[in-house]
């Protein structure tokens, strides 16, 4: 194993080990909203772009966070990404891709924020909530045909076979 490699298979291990316990103290909701079916109006002009303001932050969608939509919205269902994959097609940094996410106010569509996992392939936090909202997004993705594990990892069958990472520019 090479020495940086052997230096971050403990992180990694801890890390997962950290998701397992979250996974196994997130509390399902009564109601699991598996909603992939409603489209919101989402604007395609500039001059719609520049008018539009969030109805979930009550502030105009930033350019940059146009971008991650128009680039998340490749993403087909019964298919996944990462905010890394997302990230690295944008020139930019994951975390910034998933702070733009968390502000999506058009989703479940046109912009399927749900399809983008940690690269891990983590069910991941949804909506800034890890601990029952996750749910909702792994109902999404199951009613799209992917699995999860017990643990809240993507199945391993899938991992490879349902990743999409061939993002074309807007």
């Amino acid at each position: 194993m090479p020495k940086a490699a052997a230096k971050t298979a403990p992180k990694a291990a801890a890390a997962t080990a950290a998701r397992k316990r979250l996974y196994a103290a997130a509390v399902v909701p009564d109601v699991i909203d598996d909603d992939v079916e409603t489209v919101i109006d989402y604007p395609e002009t500039e001059s719609a772009r520049a008018e539009f303001v969030s109805p979930k932050t009550q502030r105009p969608v930033t350019e940059f966070q146009f971008r991650v939509y128009d680039a998340c919205r490749q993403v087909p269902a019964g298919h996944y990404s990462t905010y890394a994959a997302l990230a690295e097609h944008l020139g930019s940094g994951p975390r910034a891709v998933g702070n733009a996410l968390g502000k999506n106010p058009f989703c479940p569509l046109p912009i399927p924020c749900h399809r983008i996992l940690p690269s891990d392939c983590y069910i991941g936090g949804f909506a800034g909530d890890t601990k029952s909202k996750i749910f909702f997004k792994k109902a999404k993705l199951e009613k799209e045909g992917l699995a999860f594990d017990d643990a809240g990892f993507l199945a391993k069958d899938m991992q490879q076979s349902r990743f999409f990472g061939d993002f074309t520019a807007a």
